[in-house]
């Protein structure tokens, strides 16, 4: 993405928005589901075009699903490279939008979704392109035109063209319970009324 020569107050906003984004997924250094690597790269759809080779390029088409362990990723049309080891690599995906979850160890999700999702599974990064949105529920939101989102320890970066910025909702820390209240003392029984009848 191409910057220009001066900082606009947007651009500044932005920029210190996109820091923030990176801060809220530090702030919980939670890591990814580290078993989800070691997983088999699942891909689901209603069509497939091309062939599964060293250096090959395959084309999966409507109702595209792709799971490795925890993470899964959906969309309408993909396009997966591979290696020369014939290992998947990257998996870019288009849809309306494309979606992407994952739980980390500690068992809490993210959920992303985009109109592009350009997911390398060598490195386990996923860049999030147009209308990103990002959901970590015990931590906030992230929305912008390009979400970083690393599924190896869950931090992320962010950034936003022009006038429109990165905007982030941050969960707040949860407080400990209010003190119960203190039980009410019984209430004491009223004396009787003095008979005032004479004999």
């Amino acid at each position: 993405m191409q910057s220009t020569p001066r900082t606009s107050h947007a651009s500044a906003k932005a920029l210190i928005a996109a820091c923030g984004v990176a801060l809220l997924a530090a702030a919980s250094p939670a890591m990814a589901k580290q078993s989800d690597r070691q997983q088999v790269v699942d891909v689901k759809a209603k069509s497939f075009d091309g062939s599964q080779q060293p250096q090959g390029i395959a084309i999966y088409t409507t109702g595209v699903v792709i799971t490795q362990g925890t993470l899964k990723v959906t969309g309408v049309k993909a396009t997966i490279y591979f290696d020369d080891q014939n290992q998947v690599t990257r998996a870019v995906i288009v849809g309306s939008p494309a979606t992407i979850e994952q739980q980390d160890d500690d068992g809490n999700w993210m959920h992303g979704h985009a109109a592009n999702v350009d997911y390398h599974n060598d490195t386990g990064i996923a860049i999030l392109t147009g209308n990103a949105h990002i959901d970590q529920p015990t931590k906030g939101t992230a929305d912008g035109d390009k979400l970083t989102y690393n599924t190896n320890d869950s931090t992320m970066t962010g950034e936003s063209n022009g006038a429109s910025t990165v905007h982030m909702t941050f969960q707040p820390k949860t407080q400990p319970g209010a003190a119960p209240a203190k039980p009410a003392a019984p209430a004491t029984p009223a004396a009787p009324a003095p008979n005032t009848k004479k004999p």
